[in-house]
């Protein structure tokens, strides 16, 4: 599926105090950082309604090799900024995943002005990856307000996620969208947060 594009997610949760430094860092240095590298094509961040950790950022990437690169290489990790190894020692709650898109395969995160509210769920240990996606969008598609879901697969301890991100153009409660995506081929989702779009201040 030369095609597809895959995902990368981070949540992050600054610690008490802490959040403004934090936003700084990721709309000053670290968000303009990862948009500048090649093979990242949007980016956007994130505010916990329901759920935890708060923060979470998405990246859609043209494929895993992005991740790979020099330039992304020369920039994370051992190689990250001083004030990023700052904040990373502050926060906790760090998820970081990457995911290959299979649902639809090239399509791209929406505008964030046409979104209101974004639901990320992760369902674990799905044998039939294909038929669940197409479970899960068909089932979305029909609540008021959808816009766009996208599934991706992602690797895990035990077999295989699956990770869904939803948009919907109006707020959304998480109870209507528990009743209809909280599982999928009778696999309840093990994370399950709605979020609304962050703006920079």
């Amino acid at each position: 599926m030369p095609d597809n594009k895959a995902l990368l997610l981070v949540t992050m949760e600054p610690s008490a105090g802490f959040e403004d430094e934090f936003n700084d860092w990721y709309d000053t240095e670290h968000f303009p950082q990862r948009m500048g590298l090649p093979g990242f094509e949007t980016g956007s961040r994130w505010a916990c309604l329901s759920g935890w950790p708060r923060w979470l950022a998405i990246y859609d990437v043209a494929s895993r090799a992005a991740l790979e690169t020099p330039e992304y290489l020369a920039v994370s990790l051992a190689n990250a900024t001083p004030w990023s190894k700052r904040v990373a020692a502050r926060t906790t709650g760090r998820m970081r995943i990457v995911a290959d898109q299979i649902a639809p395969g090239a399509a791209l995160a929406l505008p964030l002005q046409q979104v209101s509210r974004l639901l990320m769920a992760r369902y674990p240990g799905v044998a039939k990856p294909v038929e669940a996606a197409k479970q899960l969008r068909d089932t979305a598609a029909i609540i008021p307000g959808h816009t766009q879901t996208r599934v991706f697969e992602g690797e895990a301890e035990a077999g295989r996620d699956l990770w869904l991100l939803a948009e919907f153009d109006r707020p959304m409660s998480l109870e209507r969208v528990t009743d209809a995506l909280g599982s999928v081929d009778g696999i309840g989702a093990n994370l399950f947060n709605l979020y609304a779009p962050y703006w920079r201040k």
